[in-house]
């Protein structure tokens, strides 16, 4: 059996850019230099609002802090 993989959704048209994911959990997340707005690595859009992606479980913590540090509330980890 393999190691459960932890969901990330992340509300992508309303990111501001600040940059604290890319920051806080850099395996995850990059700044896209076209729009500003941070890139959820791996992540499929779900629907118009949402990109999800499923991460390892050593990358929890780091996304958690993202998560946390989010001015405006967008990530979410399930």
């Amino acid at each position: 059996m393999g190691v459960k993989r932890i969901k990330i959704c992340h509300k992508r048209n309303d990111c501001i850019g600040c940059g604290s994911c890319a920051l806080l959990a850099p395996k995850s997340w990059k700044m896209n230099s076209d729009d500003g707005k941070s890139d959820l690595a791996d992540a499929k859009w779900k629907g118009d609002d949402f990109m999800v992606a499923l991460i390892d479980p050593s990358e929890y913590e780091a996304n958690k802090k993202a998560a946390q540090a989010c001015p405006v509330n967008i990530i979410r980890i399930d």
